[in-house]
């Protein structure tokens, strides 16, 4: 271990500061870009030019240091929620902007340079609260004894419990987690310990929807069985909550080890049976088990810029692959003559179909299968998309669809990403086989965390 003095110029997903220096890329923990810090450098490992550091004292302080980061970002171990929770929402923009940059440089796309990031709510110091729709937290218990939901440590199965009350979701989540903790600490069940596969309670996640006539509050407790013990429980919490203005609660089913959050069997428990939001003006059903993005007022922004970039005539057909339940093709489906969605989860087929029928949208047609097997079939039908929306996992478009989305010859596609260096290589194949980049631009779904959304427009070269 040698003392080095480094300025960091850089910072990685995880929070690490990012520092240059004879060839070599330090990774320093705890510390920000703009920071001059001295440090001590592991070597790095056998074959590469990586090393990781931890610093002694910044010497010289970075104007991005939030002010009052928040207490579980700070606590030891810190909350793994938030990695970039120390940055200034001026410090994220630049950085945030600097991924896709640094993505799209790194697999040598010919794109312009990406737009300004479209920030989340902010003043100059801190993000707006409260703006998540969903939360997951898992239990854990105190020396005492008493039981608290809270979220993990970075890496680990450790409940952080200065993070039961995130000011990033509604306050309503907390005290209903606070509730729940309250009686199960007089209960006989035990929460669930991965490492030794045994307990009862797994987690709760909480959704919260957009009405604006009433509250839409969901609630679901994930266990490993249901046992006797189980049932009575959460038939006297779902009282409780109900009393307490939640208006649907659920229990999941999860006898699975390993990290999902839920099961796959869902039991309604009382209230509504799910709830309902709302996106572009659209009624959507939310159940414990839908994929939504968890920043409405972002998402509003994000798929508004698809639209307009989409820009589908009367006379034309939209194909939405990787369409989940609906949400993006719904939105769009009013200005198209037709819209095809398609979607490898039985699910979220299902629930598109029904989020069709809540909305009265009937020129859409949602297909079960992977994205490149079905858009192949619909090729073979003769189906000729004149627009294509791509918004795929985080590891990207397969291959395979890409070639089958070109030979589909689209006036446009439009691809909605979760992960700069996924897209960052996509686009070059597609820039390879005649599909230039028009546009990119990267919108922050997830304040404090090291993750960017980004809508990127096509077009034929």
């Amino acid at each position: 271990m040698t003392t080095r003095h480094l300025t960091i110029t850089d910072i990685a997903s995880t929070g690490a500061g990012i520092a240059y220096e004879d060839g070599l890329r330090v990774f320093v923990p705890g510390a920000l870009p703009g920071d001059e810090v001295t440090a001590e450098v592991d070597p790095p490992a056998r074959g590469t030019r990586s090393s990781v550091a931890q610093y002694v004292k910044i010497t010289r302080k970075s104007p991005w240091w939030a002010a009052s980061p928040c207490p579980a970002h700070v606590a030891r171990p810190a909350c793994g929620g938030c990695a970039l929770g120390s940055l200034t929402p001026e410090g994220q923009a630049v950085v945030k902007r600097g991924l896709l940059e640094r993505a799209l440089a790194e697999s040598g796309v010919e794109a312009p340079e990406p737009l300004p990031l479209v920030e989340a709510p902010h003043d100059a110091e801190a993000f707006t609260q409260g703006f998540r729709n969903k939360a997951v937290l898992y239990p854990g218990v105190d020396p005492e004894g008493r039981w608290y939901f809270a979220m993990y440590a970075q890496g680990s199965h450790f409940p952080v419990p200065e993070s039961c009350f995130c000011p990033q979701t509604p306050e309503w989540m907390a005290k209903a987690a606070e509730t729940a903790a309250r009686m199960l600490s007089l209960s006989d069940l035990s929460p669930w310990n991965e490492s030794h596969r045994e307990g009862d309670v797994r987690t709760i996640v909480m959704r919260d929807g957009v009405d604006s006539e009433k509250p839409q509050r969901l609630f679901t407790l994930c266990v490993h069985g249901e046992t006797p013990e189980v049932r009575i429980f959460v038939g006297k919490l779902a009282k409780k909550l109900m009393e307490e203005g939640i208006t649907s609660v659920f229990l999941n089913l999860h006898p699975t080890p390993g990290n999902a959050v839920l099961g796959r069997h869902s039991l309604h428990v009382a209230g509504t049976d799910g709830i309902e939001t709302t996106i572009g003006g659209l009624r959507f059903a939310v159940r414990p088990e839908t994929f939504l993005q968890v920043n409405p007022g972002q998402t509003e922004r994000l798929y508004a810029m698809a639209l307009e970039w989409v820009a589908p005539e009367k006379d034309e057909v939209l194909l939405d692959l990787y369409c989940g339940t609906g949400t993006i093709g719904l939105t769009m489906a009013g200005k198209a003559k037709q819209v095809i969605g398609v979607e490898a989860v039985p699910e979220a087929v299902e629930d598109a179909k029904r989020n069709a029928a809540l909305n009265r949208i009937t020129n859409v047609r949602f297909l079960c299968g992977d994205a490149a097997l079905a858009a192949r079939q619909l090729a073979e039908e003769g189906v000729q998309p004149d627009v294509i929306v791509l918004d795929p996992p985080r590891k990207g478009c397969d291959v395979h669809l890409i070639d089958t989305v070109v030979n589909m010859a689209p006036r446009r596609v439009v691809y909605v990403s979760c992960d700069p260096a996924t897209l960052a290589r996509d686009l070059k194949l597609f820039g390879e086989k005649g599909y230039e980049t028009r546009e990119a631009t990267p919108v922050d779904l997830f304040p404090r965390t090291g993750h960017v959304e980004t809508v990127a427009l096509l077009s034929r070269g």
